[in-house]
C-alpha cells in the first residue's frame, strides 16, 4: 500500500523540492547538501550488502532512507549518539557514518538521537532533554494521527529551533542561534 502512496506524496510536495522558496542559508545548504545529496559516500558500497538484491538494483526507498540517515549523522558529527530503534541495518549505517562516536543508551547525553517509529511516543520527552547544537531525527512522523501530533508538539516546543519535515522523517535542530522555522521538503 505504501508503494502506491509514494507518487501521491511526491506530487503533493512538488513545490517543496530542491530547496525552492527557502531563504535561510543554513536551511538551503542543509536541504541541498545533505537531504537531497546524490553523490556516493565512502561506506555506501559496503553497506549495500545489508539490503536484498532487488532493493539495491532498483534503489528502493528503504535504502534511500538509510542513506539519508547516514548523511544526517555524518553532517552532525556527534560525539555521542543514542539510537532508539530496533532496526539493525539502520544502526549499522549510523555506526559507519560516525565511527568515532560513542553510542550511549541515554538520549539526554547525546548530540544525535534517532527515534524509531515504534518508539515515537518517547520523542517529546527526548526533545526536552536535547542539548544545544543537538539533532533529533524522528521516524514515521506521518504514520498516524498520533505521530503527526507528536511531531507538531516537537515543532512547537520552545526548545526546538529549525525543523525539517521529510514526510518519512522529521529532523529537529536545537541550536539557539538559528531562527525558529519549519520546512517541508520533498524527499
Amino acid at each position: 500500500m505504501r508503494l502506491f502512496r509514494r507518487p501521491w506524496i511526491w506530487l503533493s510536495r512538488f513545490r517543496k523540492r530542491k530547496g525552492y522558496g527557502v531563504h535561510s542559508p543554513f536551511a538551503y545548504s542543509f536541504i541541498r547538501g545533505v537531504v537531497l545529496e546524490t553523490s556516493a559516500y565512502y561506506a555506501y558500497s559496503e553497506l549495500a550488502g545489508l539490503h536484498p538484491w532487488w532493493v539495491r538494483w532498483f534503489r528502493l526507498y528503504p535504502m534511500e532512507c538509510r542513506q539519508l540517515l547516514f548523511r544526517l549523522a555524518n553532517f552532525a558529527e556527534p560525539k555521542r549518539v543514542a539510537l532508539l530503534t530496533d532496526d539493525e541495518a539502520t544502526k549499522q549505517y549510523i555506526q559507519a557514518a560516525v565511527p568515532r562516536a560513542e553510542f550511549v543508551p541515554e538520549e539526554g547525553k547525546a548530540e544525535f538521537v534517532l527515534v524509531g517509529e515504534g518508539r515515537l511516543e518517547e520523542a517529546v520527552a527526548v526533545a526536552k532533554k536535547m542539548p544545544e547544537e543537538g539533532m533529533l531525527v524522528c521516524e514515521g512522523i506521518h504514520g498516524s494521527r498520533r505521530a503527526r501530533e507528536i511531531w507538531r508538539a516537537i515543532q512547537q516546543s520552545p526548545h526546538t529551533g529549525v525543523t525539517f519535515d521529510l514526510y518519512t522523517y522529521g529532523v529537529a535542530f536545537f541550536n539557539p542561534k538559528l531562527h525558529k522555522q519549519h520546512y517541508k521538503v520533498n524527499f
